[in-house]
């Protein structure tokens, strides 16, 4: 773990390594290390402490009853896991988080952050931003899936990505079937509003517009 990458985090942009380095060695912390595969957090457990993923990148998932999957987003460090919901009422993990590859995660301790917050006023506005931001981003999800055809998620998401290589992940992104992407990609290429090279699927502009 690098205190300079720590600074480049929104929550701690303002403060200087000096104002930073008694919350990162305080002794209530814990470093961790995953290896790639390993579940970080389980959906549905208790969130006490803060998590920062300080090195490598994780996956966030969240599962129902029936085992379904549904991929909510994959991270890159440095980034925060699960911000908004270390204050909440009922502060568990909305989510599954695995690591894609080995990670490393300081764990800080709620009250400690609390404190430090307070300390440094930059810091609490950045992570309300932050949390707003967060807010902001899964309430944009949430209309996707609500409000969206199959086959507009689909285009939005090549507009995102540019290309689809696996479909298998992009099924479990979009919340649906593998069958019922195959299906809907099929009928996109019939329409000519994508082109499937290969393994390869890209956009094609000309003819999605009527999707938007």
């Amino acid at each position: 773990m690098e205190i300079h990458v720590l600074l480049k985090m929104q929550p701690f942009q303002g403060i200087t390594e000096e104002q930073l380095l008694p919350l990162i060695l305080a002794p209530e912390h814990t470093c961790r290390v995953y290896k790639p595969s390993d579940f970080i957090a389980m959906q549905g457990e208790i969130y006490r402490s803060l998590f920062i993923l300080c090195s490598g990148s994780v996956r966030t998932q969240m599962v129902n009853a029936e085992g379904k999957q549904l991929t909510i987003e994959t991270l890159k460090a440095p980034q925060l896991l699960a911000p908004a919901f270390i204050f909440s009422s009922e502060n568990r993990f909305p989510v599954n988080i695995e690591a894609k590859e080995s990670c490393e995660i300081l764990v800080v301790n709620k009250t400690v952050f609390l404190d430090f917050m307070h300390q440094h006023p930059i810091v609490m506005h950045n992570f309300l931003q932050l949390v707003s931001n967060r807010t902001l981003f899964l309430s944009k999800k949430l209309n996707a899936f609500a409000l969206q055809s199959l086959k507009s998620r689909i285009l939005n998401y090549l507009r995102m990505h540019g290309s689809i290589l696996n479909q298998q992940e992009v099924a479990q992104i979009l919340g649906v079937a593998r069958p019922s992407l195959a299906r809907a990609l099929s009928e996109l290429a019939n329409e000519n509003c994508i082109r499937m090279e290969g393994k390869e699927i890209q956009i094609d502009e000309a003819n999605s517009g009527k999707y938007l």
